[in-house]
């Protein structure tokens, strides 16, 4: 509200107050006259003081509509995008089986690369060969020079079954120190370290023999 508002309003006041004290010592006319004075006065009055009013309440109001727009503006926290699910993680690489040096290469998602020296024969058959089966002790059936037909079977731990597109099958297990392998789908893991193997080798997993 201006500084100057309040002391219009007064003036009108103390005008207003001072003709009603004035006795009545003039004409009918005149007094006429100026009772059409003092209604315009009134009027101008009564507007003075609408006008003092909306001043006021623009000064008060209008700062607090502006600040309820400020809040309206204030812009909206984002969440930062989560990684996909899909994405690589650094580090990681498909398991290999060398089969000229016999070294099994592993590097866990997140983890270092580990290597482990096999026991298996030199004839084995290079390709790339999934995870089809996996049990941490089961029966290998013909694991010597039994012919396949005999049903001789050998109790293995740690068996991961690796099967070839040719329909090949190898079997990935620890190395009970029983001997040699005497059959080229033999493929032994040292025993310290076959149950590190079979926990991070999952069925559908690719296995590259090179």
């Amino acid at each position: 509200m201006s500084e100057h508002e309040p002391d219009e309003l007064g003036s009108a006041l103390r005008v207003l107050a001072a003709d009603a004290s004035v006795p009545p010592t003039l004409s009918g006319g005149q007094i006429r006259r100026r009772g059409e004075a003092r209604g315009r006065r009134r009027r101008a009055l009564v507007a003075t003081a609408a006008v003092v009013v909306l001043g006021t309440g623009a000064a008060v109001g209008v700062p607090w509509v502006m600040d309820g727009h400020k809040e309206d503006r204030r812009p909206v926290a984002i969440d930062p995008p989560s990684p996909s699910s899909s994405a690589p993680v650094p580090g990681s690489a498909p398991p290999r089986i060398d089969i000229r040096t016999k070294v099994l290469t592993l590097q866990p998602a997140g983890g270092k690369v580990r290597s482990f020296r096999l026991t298996m024969r030199d004839d084995v058959t290079a390709g790339s060969a999934k995870v089809k089966y996996k049990d941490p002790k089961r029966k290998i059936p013909a694991l010597l020079s039994a012919p396949p037909d005999t049903g001789y079977e050998v109790e293995a731990s740690w068996v991961v079954e690796l099967s070839l597109p040719s329909g090949e099958v190898l079997y990935l297990f620890a190395d009970d120190a029983s001997g040699s392998p005497m059959n080229r789908s033999v493929l032994r893991v040292p025993a310290a370290d076959a149950g590190w193997v079979y926990d991070r080798l999952n069925v559908g997993d690719t296995v590259t023999l090179t």
